[in-house]
Parts: C-alpha cells; sequence; structure tokens
C-alpha cells in the first residue's frame, strides 16, 4: 500500500485560506498513492471556504484521506460544514 503523509502547515503555511491552495495539493497527489495522512499540527488558522474544499476534494479523492493533529476549532468547522452539507 502506497501512503503518503502531508503536513499542511509546511506544504500550505499555519494559515489556510485560499481554496485554491488545497485544490492544487489533490491535484498534485501521484495516482499510485491508495492513503494520504494529512497533518493538522501546527495549522492555526482555517477558513471556512478552505474547509469547505478540503471535504469536497477528500469526498472525491481517489485515494483514502485521514487527518491527524487536528485542532479542536478545525475539528468544529468540518462537523459544521458537513452537518449543513447533509441537510442539502
Amino acid at each position: 500500500m502506497n501512503e503518503l503523509k502531508i503536513v499542511l502547515a509546511e506544504q500550505i503555511g499555519k494559515d489556510l485560506g485560499q481554496r485554491a491552495k488545497i485544490e492544487e495539493l489533490f491535484k498534485n497527489i501521484n495516482q499510485d498513492i491508495n492513503k494520504v495522512t494529512m497533518d493538522f499540527a501546527d495549522v492555526e488558522f482555517m477558513g471556512r471556504s478552505f474547509a469547505q474544499e478540503y471535504l469536497n476534494q477528500k469526498h472525491f479523492a481517489s485515494f483514502e484521506v485521514v487527518e491527524e493533529n487536528v485542532p479542536p476549532d478545525i475539528e468544529k468547522m468540518f462537523d459544521i460544514i458537513l452537518k449543513l452539507n447533509n441537510k442539502k
């Protein structure tokens, strides 16, 4: 199984605000990868549009995506977005 770990604070920055950055990151992941671990260590901020795009990219990815070291405020934002999406 081909696995990849991405430390978002190193790849994108501690301030996750531009949704285009996460689109680009997912697009550049090698198609031979089966599982990607997104490490949120040291992330200080994540905008709502970035979070929405992250969840969209994760949902449609051809590989498994798991998170680790997710700060409580970011976890809460993911939960809110997922709940809102399920109501549509």
